[in-house]
C-alpha cells in the first residue's frame, strides 16, 4: 500500500479589501493549508468554506410557513430600480513589520481544523497544494457573515490573490509579520459542494488572475432562485421556513467564542436586521439584496474553465442552479463541462462507475498543469441514466433535444386552493400522503390533464415551460404546476446504498411504484409579468400566466402516460396559506413546450 507523501500544513492571515466589521480595518480571514513539501511551486486548490471552524446549531430556527401571502397593489417598480451596483470603500493596508519564511510557520491545532472530504488528501497526493479558507464571521476571522454578498466574494477572492503574490497574508492578527505564498505556482484551482461550491461561482465573476477552473458541485448559482422563486418565498425542498440571514446567523461562528462575540454583538445584531429587511420575505420579489447575489449576471466577467457537477434529485439546491451556469457559459463559447448524477446533495467521487474522480483529476492536470490529455476535447455533458444507474450517456450541447409544442382542446376547469380539502396535516406534515393524493387520487385542490400516451421509450431531457390563462377569486395565490411519470415500474431512487466516502450504488425499488415526479414550476399570481413587482388581480378577469419548470433528464419507459397536474399551495416548498382561494383554468388555454423525444 502506497504510503502518504510528506506534506506540511499551516495556517495564515490574509487581508481582505473589505471592512465589514465596521473597525476601520480591512477584515483579515483565518486560511489553512495542506500542501506536499516539494522543491517545486506546486498548483492549488482551494475550498473557501463559510462553515469552517463549526456553526451556531442552536440559532438555526425556521420562520413559520403557515401564513398567508399578502396582496399588493400594483407596484410601480422598473426594471432600473433592483439593479445592484457595488460601491467599494478605499482602505489602507495593515501595516506590515517583517517578513517570515514560511518553511519556519508553525502548525495548527487538529482541533482547529474541518477537512471536507476525502478528495483533497487524493489531491495532494497527486501534486497538488489544498487550500481551505475560513469566511468573514468565522471563528477566529473578522468580519460579519453577509451571505452571498460582494464583500464575501471579494473576501474569498484575497486568497487567490494572495497565491499569486497580490495580497498580503500574516502569521497572526496582531504582529503584522507577513507570509508570503512561494510555495504556489499561482495556478489555482476552486472546488467543493453546496455553499462552497456557491463562493467558487461568485469568486469566478470576478475575473480574478491565477484563477484557472472551478469545479462546484451543488453550487448556486443565483441565490434568488434558491430562497425565491417568481414572487414566492421558496427555498429548499422541507425547508420553507428557511432563509438568508438564517444561513448567515448560522454561519457566524465569532459567536462561539466568548472573549470575540461582546466585542461585535451590536454590529452583528445590526446586520441581522438589515439582512431580513433586505431579503424581503413579506413580498418575495427580486430586488437590490438580490441582484446582488445574482451571479450569473456576471458569466461574461469569467476567465476560468469550470466543470459543473450536479444531482438531478437535488431539491435543496435544485438543477437549475448548476445548469443554468453551465448554460451561460455555453452560449458564450467558454470553456465548460457538466455532470450530472441521480443523487441528491451529495459527492459521487465513490458512486460505483461513476467517471466523477477521473473527470476531476483529468481536468485539473490539464487547466492546473497543463498537461495535454484531451479532456477539453472529449464530450461536454455526462448524464446518468435513470433507468440503468451503470450507464452514462454523453451529450455534446445542452439541452440535447429540442422543445415540442403540445396544443390542449380541454374544458374550462375549476379547482379550489384549500388545503383542508387534502389529508395534509399542518402538524404531522405528512408530505409523501398530500403527494400521493394529489397525483395518483381525483382530487378537488387540483387539475389534471394526460399530456402524452408513451409509446416507446423517451427522453425528457432540458427545461420545460408552460402556459395557461387563469381566473382568481382572491387578490393573490400560488400557482403550482407538475410534470409527472404515471405507470408502474421499480424505479431507481436517490437512496444510498453503501457509504457516500466509501462505496455506494443508488438503490433501485423493490416493488413497483406507480410515478415518479419529473420536474415542477411554481409562481405568485401577481408576479405574471415579472418576478420584481406585484399586479393587482381583477376577480372577474383571465391572465395569462407563464412558468418554466425546473430542468431535468429522465427517460420515461413504453406504455406509461406523462401528465401534467396545475395545482396551488406545494407543502414541499412553498408557503401554506389559509385562504381559500378558487382558480379556474380557460378553456383551451393550456400550451406546454416540451424537450421530449422517442429513442427507440
Amino acid at each position: 500500500m502506497p504510503q502518504p507523501k510528506p506534506t506540511k500544513f499551516e495556517k495564515v492571515y490574509v487581508e481582505t479589501p473589505v471592512d465589514t466589521d465596521g473597525d476601520g480595518k480591512r477584515d483579515l480571514i483565518a486560511v489553512y493549508i495542506k500542501r506536499p513539501l516539494v522543491s517545486q511551486p506546486v498548483p492549488a486548490v482551494y475550498v473557501a468554506n463559510p462553515y469552517m471552524l463549526h456553526c451556531n446549531e442552536d440559532w438555526y430556527t425556521l420562520y413559520d410557513v403557515n401564513t398567508n401571502i399578502k396582496a399588493y397593489p400594483t407596484q410601480d417598480i422598473d426594471e432600473k430600480d433592483i439593479q445592484y451596483t457595488y460601491v467599494p470603500k478605499v482602505l489602507d493596508h495593515r501595516p506590515i513589520h517583517g517578513e517570515v519564511d514560511e518553511n519556519r510557520m508553525s502548525e495548527p491545532t487538529p482541533d482547529q481544523y474541518e477537512c471536507i472530504s476525502d478528495l483533497y488528501d487524493h489531491l495532494i497526493d497527486r501534486g497538488y497544494a489544498a487550500v481551505f479558507s475560513a469566511g468573514l464571521g468565522t471563528k477566529g476571522s473578522d468580519g460579519i457573515t453577509l451571505t452571498g454578498s460582494h464583500e464575501e466574494i471579494l473576501a474569498f477572492k484575497s486568497v487567490i490573490d494572495w497565491l499569486n503574490g497580490n495580497a498580503l497574508a500574516f502569521t497572526n492578527r496582531e504582529d503584522g509579520i507577513q507570509i508570503k505564498a512561494h510555495w504556489c505556482s499561482g495556478n489555482v484551482a476552486m472546488s467543493a459542494r453546496s455553499y462552497l461550491g456557491t463562493m467558487a461561482i461568485g469568486v469566478a465573476t470576478t475575473g480574478v488572475p491565477g484563477l484557472k477552473t472551478i469545479i462546484p458541485e451543488a453550487g448556486i448559482s443565483n441565490w434568488y432562485e434558491y430562497y425565491r422563486h417568481n414572487g414566492l418565498t421558496l427555498p429548499a425542498m422541507d425547508w420553507q421556513g428557511d432563509d438568508l440571514d438564517i444561513l448567515a446567523r448560522y454561519c457566524f461562528s465569532r459567536a462561539l467564542d466568548p472573549q470575540d462575540y461582546p466585542t461585535i454583538q451590536s454590529r452583528f445584531e445590526k446586520s441581522q436586521k438589515q439582512l431580513q429587511e433586505q431579503e424581503d420575505r413579506e413580498s418575495a420579489n427580486y430586488n437590490r439584496f438580490w441582484d446582488e447575489r445574482n451571479y450569473l449576471k456576471h458569466v461574461d466577467n469569467i476567465q476560468a474553465s469550470i466543470f459543473v457537477i450536479q444531482g438531478l434529485n437535488d431539491w435543496n439546491v435544485k438543477p437549475d442552479q448548476g445548469i443554468r451556469l453551465f448554460e451561460a457559459m455555453q452560449a458564450q463559447g467558454k470553456e465548460c463541462m457538466m455532470l450530472l448524477h441521480r443523487g441528491q446533495h451529495i459527492y459521487t467521487y465513490h458512486l460505483e462507475g461513476a467517471p466523477t474522480l477521473d473527470l476531476i483529476d483529468r481536468w485539473l492536470d490539464h487547466y492546473l498543469k497543463g498537461i495535454d490529455n484531451g479532456i477539453e476535447k472529449g464530450p461536454r455533458i455526462y448524464v446518468e441514466n435513470n433507468l440503468d444507474q451503470k450507464q452514462w450517456d454523453t451529450y455534446t450541447v445542452w439541452p440535447p433535444v429540442k422543445d415540442r409544442f403540445f396544443e390542449f382542446h380541454h374544458p374550462e376547469a375549476t379547482f379550489m386552493d384549500d388545503l383542508s380539502l387534502s389529508v395534509y396535516d399542518r402538524k404531522e406534515k405528512n408530505t409523501k400522503a398530500w403527494l400521493d393524493q394529489l397525483v395518483t387520487e381525483k382530487n378537488a385542490f387540483s387539475y389534471r390533464l394526460p399530456v402524452q400516451s408513451i409509446q416507446t421509450t423517451s427522453l425528457f431531457s432540458g427545461r420545460a415551460k408552460i402556459r395557461f390563462r387563469a381566473k382568481i377569486n382572491q387578490p393573490t395565490a400560488i400557482l403550482s404546476a407538475m410534470l409527472v411519470d404515471h405507470g408502474k415500474q421499480c424505479r431507481l431512487t436517490p437512496e444510498l446504498d453503501g457509504d457516500e466516502n466509501q462505496h455506494f450504488v443508488f438503490k433501485q425499488e423493490k416493488n413497483p411504484s406507480d410515478y415518479f415526479v419529473i420536474t415542477r414550476a411554481w409562481m405568485n399570481a401577481q408576479n405574471r409579468s415579472c418576478n420584481y413587482k406585484k399586479e393587482a388581480i381583477d376577480p372577474d378577469t383571465f391572465y395569462t400566466y407563464e412558468m418554466e419548470f425546473v430542468s431535468n433528464d429522465y427517460r420515461i419507459e413504453a406504455h406509461h402516460t406523462l401528465v401534467l397536474i396545475l395545482y396551488g399551495m406545494d407543502v414541499d416548498q412553498t408557503q401554506l396559506p389559509y385562504t381559500k382561494t378558487q382558480i379556474t383554468i380557460e378553456k383551451d388555454s393550456i400550451e406546454l413546450f416540451l424537450p421530449i423525444k422517442a429513442t427507440d
